[in-house]
Formats: structure tokens, C-alpha cells, sequence
């Protein structure tokens, strides 16, 4: 069995990370952190009676890693908690599930990175649609070199209203709105299927275009936290958008939203264009030409349960000594991206990556 511990047992800790790892057979959780004292015992009375075994818990993820003796540490925490308690986990030898983004800040990431590597340990960041069956099954045509070479590729999620609550609206927490909470995902999705090449340079823009508006939200995510729970402190973005040109000519367009006045669609939409065939996520399809006709290969697959698969995964690294598919340098390489998006947004100038 797999020990784990979970650091940060709010809603994406507990709805993704501890019901994934409930399921799991080779998963059993032993030790749990969160700095909500009422959220935590009752997460671990439930982890409890649902095991059947006592679950140590904690104040801090630090403190977690260094009174038990894990293989695995999930965490959980807000975009800007990410670095400590990853920091602590390497040093106390545990293999690290890390949640997008890796962190927000390019010298953190950068740090995580190193530590991994000293302490013998890796850390996959929790990229979750790369286990989508769809686009699992697209990117196969993409490893094959079918599409050719590619130049261009868009990756967008808009939602009409859909700003979530709690501490996501707060950039000293966040560290930014849709850039940092939908837009990990939409980028490394679309970066990933164009071959991840390497970036160059960034133009991004960003704007709170909508902010409060009083209107029912359709597509929001609730967290657990205490207070802010009507996002009382809004200081984000609530739109944004880059172009990001890479070494080998090709260009991704990124848009994401928490509010538009548009069409509701929160749905993940990538489309990838290349000289000998394109493709798109949303319906799957790979488009080509064949004996001057065009050919539309429909893939009859949907998204299926990527959280089952991303941590099913993750712990079948640690136990069989693989790699994980989505390496820390990877996320290394999206916070860089992202970094720039913002850096450019507010310099009203392009960004070359690594000056």
C-alpha cells in the first residue's frame, strides 16, 4: 500500500484528491493538513470511519511530513501555499502530486524543480485533462507526426458567469483570477498537444471587464473556505488572453474567462493546425485530406474519469518506479508561460522568455 498524505482538504483536496485516492486499492490515506481547524477535524473523523483506521492531522503540511513517514504527499492548497509544504515533502523523502499551477511564481517553481532533483524524488503536477481518454487518443495522431508540421493552435475556456468562490478572486492568494485558476489547463492542453514545443515569446492582456455584477452564476465552483465566500475581495482578472510564439514558428492562442457576454461554454475547446492535418477536441476529430478528398476521423471517445486516471497513475509511478507523465519541468515551463502572460499584460509589451 501506498501511505498518503493530503495537504489542504477544501474542495479540490477533498472531491479530487481524497475521493480518488478512497477508490484507489494500492492508496491508503494516513495524514491530512489544513489550516482550517473545523474543516480538518471533520474531514478526518469522515477519512476515519470510511478506512477504518486512525488518520493523523495537522495544522500544516510541513508538520505532516515531518512527524509521518509517507511515500506519497498530495497537494491541495491555494495557488500561492504550493511552495512550502513541497519543499517539505521532497525533504522528507515523499514522492509529490502538486495541483496547477506548480506555483506562481517562476523562482519557486524553479527551486521545486532543483529540490526534486537532489532529494531523488519527482514531483507530477496535476494536469488533469492530459488523462482525458479524447484527448489522450488525439495526441497519439499528433506523436505520430500525422498532422505534419504544426503551426498554430488555440485553447480556450469562456464561461458567461462562472467566477467560483472564496479565495480565488484574492490575487495575494490566487495570484491571479481565470489566468491562474481555468488557465493552467487550457494552456498545458493545448501546449501539450501542439508536441510542447519550446516558448519564445509572450503577448498577453488581461482586464476585470464584469467584476460583480448581481447576476446568478451558472458554472461556479464553491469552495470551503470561511469568509469571502461572496468574494468580498476581488481584485483579479476576470478575462484574459495571450499569444504565445515558439522556437519552432508555431503560435498558441489562449483566452480564458470567468465572465463574458457570450455563449455559455465552460467546456475545454482546442483545436491544433499543421501541414498535413489538424485537430479538435471538442467534438474529437483529426481532419486531413487523402487522394484530394477531404477525411474527418470522428474519435467516439468522451473525456471519461480523468481524476481516476491522473491519480491512478500517480500512484502506480511510485509503485512501479516510472516516471510520471507530467514532469515538474513541464510545469516549470506553464508557470513560466503564464508569468509571462501577466508580466506582459501589465507592461503593455512582449515578453522574450529566459531575459
Amino acid at each position: 500500500m501506498v501511505k498518503v498524505g493530503v495537504v489542504g482538504v477544501g474542495a479540490v483536496g477533498r472531491m479530487a484528491h481524497l475521493e480518488s485516492y478512497l477508490e484507489h486499492p494500492d492508496a491508503d490515506i494516513v495524514a491530512i493538513a489544513d489550516t482550517n481547524p473545523e474543516n480538518l477535524r471533520q474531514v478526518q473523523q469522515d477519512l476515519e470511519e470510511r478506512q477504518g483506521h486512525e488518520v493523523a492531522a495537522f495544522a500544516s503540511g510541513e508538520a505532516m511530513s515531518s512527524a509521518v513517514g509517507l511515500d506519497a504527499v498530495s497537494i491541495a492548497t491555494p495557488n500561492t501555499a504550493h511552495f512550502t509544504p513541497t519543499m517539505a515533502a521532497l525533504e522528507a523523502g515523499s514522492f509529490v502530486l502538486l495541483e496547477k499551477p506548480m506555483t506562481v511564481d517562476v523562482a519557486e517553481a524553479e527551486q521545486i524543480v532543483a529540490m526534486a532533483k537532489r532529494a531523488e524524488r519527482w514531483v507530477m503536477v496535476g494536469m488533469t485533462h492530459r488523462f482525458r481518454d479524447d484527448a489522450r487518443a488525439l495526441q497519439r495522431f499528433v506523436d505520430a507526426g500525422e498532422l505534419g508540421s504544426i503551426y498554430y493552435g488555440e485553447a480556450r475556456i469562456l464561461r458567461r458567469r462562472g467566477t467560483p468562490t472564496g479565495w480565488y478572486t484574492d490575487q495575494k492568494i490566487s495570484g491571479g483570477g481565470p489566468l491562474m485558476d481555468i488557465g493552467p489547463h487550457a494552456l498545458d492542453l493545448g501546449w501539450w498537444m501542439m508536441g510542447c514545443p519550446e516558448p519564445l515569446r509572450v503577448s498577453g492582456y488581461t482586464t476585470k471587464a464584469i467584476g460583480h455584477d448581481g447576476l446568478d452564476f451558472l458554472d461556479r465552483w464553491k469552495t470551503y473556505t470561511p469568509g469571502n465566500q461572496d468574494n468580498a475581495v476581488y481584485d483579479t482578472e476576470d478575462f484574459a488572453t495571450a499569444l504565445i510564439y515558439f522556437k519552432t514558428g508555431a503560435t498558441l492562442h489562449l483566452t480564458v474567462a470567468w465572465s463574458v457576454n457570450g455563449p455559455q461554454d465552460s467546456g475545454l475547446k482546442v483545436n491544433v493546425y499543421g501541414s498535413q492535418g489538424g485537430l479538435s477536441l471538442d467534438p474529437p476529430t483529426v481532419f486531413a485530406t487523402r487522394h484530394r478528398v477531404f477525411t474527418d476521423t470522428h474519435v467516439p471517445l468522451t473525456a471519461g474519469d480523468y481524476y481516476k486516471e491522473e491519480f491512478g497513475h500517480f500512484i502506480r509511478c511510485i509503485m512501479t518506479g516510472q516516471a510520471p507523465t507530467v514532469a515538474a519541468e513541464s510545469g516549470l515551463t506553464v508557470v513560466r508561460m503564464l508569468s509571462a502572460i501577466k508580466e506582459s499584460a501589465q507592461s503593455g509589451k512582449d515578453v522574450i522568455l529566459g531575459e
